[in-house]
C-alpha cells in the first residue's frame, strides 16, 4: 500500500497534501503523528487505511455505477492469486452494460482497475489482475475465442500457412495471445492501428 512521510506546519496542511499526491480520498488515509507537540514542525508518516480494502472498494465502484444507471444488478467477487473478478448479473440490463461490440464492458473493467490499482505504489507492488463480467458473456466469450484460436492454429501448423483474424480489442487479442503462448508450432502478433487491430497466426520458425 502506498505510504510516505511529509513535514509540515499544521496536520491540515499534510493532510491537503497527501490526498493530492497519493490520490485517494482522506477518508482512506490514516495520519500517524511521528514528533511530539513540542517540535516546530509536525512530521506526519501517511499510508492507507486498513479499511481501504483496494478489492471492496472496486466493488463499490461498480455498485455506484449500477446505481447511478438505475440498474437493479447483483455482483459477486472472487480473488485467485493476484487477480480479482467481478461477476455482474441483471435482470434485463445485461445488454446494456456489455454494450456494442463489449465497448461499455470493457470501459467498466479498465475504470474498475484504475480504482482498485489506485491503492497501490506502482515503484514497489504490482496491484491486481482486474476481470469483470456481466452475465457470463466475457466467460463464454473467451471459451469461443479460445476453441477458435485452437482450430485454426491447428490448421496453420498442418499447412504452414499464416491466418489474419478479424478486427478484435486488446482484451480479446490477449485471451488468444495466452492461449497459444505455449504452442510449438505456431505463434502469434497483432498487427494494424486501433479499432482496426487484428491478429495473424503463423507458424513458428525454426
Amino acid at each position: 500500500m502506498k505510504e510516505k512521510i511529509y513535514t509540515g506546519n499544521t496536520l491540515a496542511e499534510v493532510e491537503q497534501q497527501a490526498v493530492k499526491d497519493l490520490g485517494v480520498s482522506k477518508d482512506d488515509l490514516y495520519f500517524d503523528v511521528l514528533t511530539d507537540e513540542n517540535t516546530p514542525k509536525e512530521e506526519i508518516q501517511i499510508h492507507v487505511m486498513v479499511d481501504a480494502n483496494p478489492v471492496k472498494k472496486g466493488k463499490d465502484y461498480l455498485e455506484t455505477y449500477l446505481d447511478n444507471a438505475n440498474i437493479m444488478g447483483f455482483i459477486e467477487r472472487k480473488m485467485r492469486d493476484n487477480t480479482v473478478e467481478y461477476g455482474i448479473s441483471t435482470e434485463n440490463a445485461n445488454a446494456v452494460l456489455i454494450g456494442k461490440n463489449s465497448k461499455t464492458l470493457t470501459a467498466l473493467q479498465y475504470l474498475s482497475s484504475l480504482v482498485v490499482n489506485q491503492y497501490f505504489d506502482k515503484e514497489s507492488e504490482s496491484g491486481l489482475i482486474v476481470k469483470v463480467d456481466v452475465g457470463d458473456y466475457r466467460k463464454k466469450r473467451d471459451e469461443n475465442l479460445e476453441k477458435m484460436a485452437t482450430r485454426i492454429a491447428k490448421d496453420v501448423a498442418r499447412t504452414k500457412v499464416p491466418v489474419k483474424l478479424h478486427y478484435m480489442n486488446s482484451y480479446e487479442r490477449k485471451v488468444i495471445h495466452n492461449k497459444l503462448a505455449d504452442w510449438r508450432d505456431v505463434t502469434t502478433h497483432s498487427e494494424g492501428v486501433e479499432p482496426q487491430r487484428y491478429l495473424i497466426i503463423e507458424p513458428k520458425k525454426k
